[in-house]
């Protein structure tokens, strides 16, 4: 699973950055620039504020566009970097939160609401620029439009909307977030559909988004969509090793 691809980035994006020192945003978005100019990729709408609770309130009125990706230093008057960024999250389902601070206390907190990459103050360039290859990489997988053909109809959704696929005997169940798609291409055309990202075939009649996976043992994957509804997905013994490498690399390249 290779997620360092700038290439495959979003062409608009917006950019948040929050800090109530404002020469960490200037800084930032110098760095963030040149970054752009170098992976020769077009500069984002960039959008800069001291305080959480005026960018939160911007980001209400019409037609603001929506923000793809968000700094935020974790310790703010008013509202808190991890407050801000959860409210973020709850309202852009596919915004990827980097969380700057100087001090580690809060990483639990961060996690919680999985923050995309906790990154310590000062920012070293090197660090930051690899960081936001992942972002860009994970924003373009994440937003994917993925075309669901049934016997009545046709439906899009993105690929992060999509728990798993699952064969029933000679039917494919597509399971999303919002209900399952009784889809009339096979197994092989999904596997090839969803070769990207966050995806594994665990066994010949599932593929799963590791993103919603909850546990797993050495026979039994078990999922969870955000609404708590739980999906069974058998692994295979002999695929039993080369899944746990498969989501640790997940894991790491999500942290």
């Amino acid at each position: 699973m290779n997620v360092n691809k700038p290439e495959n980035a979003p062409l608009s994006l917006k950019i948040l950055l929050c800090d109530d020192d404002p020469a960490v945003p200037a800084q930032l978005e110098m760095s963030l620039r040149e970054y752009f100019n170098v992976k020769e990729l077009p500069q984002p709408e960039y959008a800069s504020y001291t305080s959480p609770k005026v960018m939160l309130e911007e980001l209400c009125h019409p037609g603001v566009p929506h923000p793809d990706i968000a700094f935020l230093d974790v310790e703010m008057p008013e509202i808190s970097g991890i407050d801000a960024g959860a409210r973020l999250q709850a309202q852009y389902p596919y915004i990827k939160i980097f969380i700057l601070t100087s001090h580690a206390d809060y990483l639990d907190d961060a996690m919680r609401f999985h923050v995309f990459r906790y990154l310590s103050k000062p920012l070293e360039k090197a660090r930051l620029f690899r960081n936001m290859d992942d972002a860009l990489y994970q924003l373009s997988v994440d937003t994917r439009p993925v075309l669901i053909e049934t016997a009545g109809k046709s439906v899009t959704r993105s690929a992060q909307e999509i728990i798993m696929a699952e064969a029933q005997g000679r039917r494919v169940v597509i399971h999303t977030l919002d209900g399952s798609y009784e889809s009339t291409q096979g197994m092989r055309h999904w596997e090839s559909l969803l070769d990207i990202g966050s995806f594994y075939r665990p066994h010949r009649s599932y593929i799963i988004n590791m993103k919603y996976v909850r546990s797993f043992s050495s026979t039994l994957i078990t999922l969870e969509a955000p609404g708590g509804v739980q999906y069974p997905a058998y692994l295979a013994r002999r695929r039993c090793q080369e899944f746990k490498n498969a989501y640790m690399l997940y894991v790491e390249a999500t942290r």
